[in-house]
């Protein structure tokens, strides 16, 4: 039977990485911003095409530092695709290409890892 301490360790490996994030915010911001632009790139092979422009309206927002928050977004829509909501959230529509909730399905997966991912991008990127 597993023990506790593997947990305690996420845990405390966690704690560490958000303290790195308060002590460095812009480099953290921008290590978020990379590894945001790989969920965007993702969300753009999963969103359904008929013309192209959905896929090609999708971007990457941020990265906004307020405080100890740092966001960034992946967003679709704008002039070229208004209707990129309805497509997002409309699970009945058949896509021959691509897929409904192509941004949420793709954040939802990699949200466990994500502040690890960061945290890795963080050390390994040459500042």
């Amino acid at each position: 039977m597993p023990s506790g301490a593997s947990i305690r360790g996420i845990v405390e490996q966690d704690r560490k990485i958000k303290n790195l994030a308060r002590q460095f915010p812009e480099r953290f911001a921008i290590a978020q911003f990379l590894e945001t632009e790989i969920e965007t790139e993702e969300s753009r092979r999963r969103a359904p095409r008929k013309t192209g422009a959905l896929a090609s309206s999708i971007r990457t927002e941020g990265p906004e530092i307020n405080g100890r928050s740092i966001k960034t977004a992946v967003t679709a829509g704008g002039p070229d695709a208004p209707y990129a909501i309805y497509v997002h959230e409309n699970l009945f529509a058949h896509h021959p290409v691509g897929q409904a909730k192509f941004i949420e399905s793709t954040l939802n997966e990699s949200a466990p890892y994500m502040l690890r991912r960061i945290a890795a991008r963080f050390y390994q990127t040459d500042w």
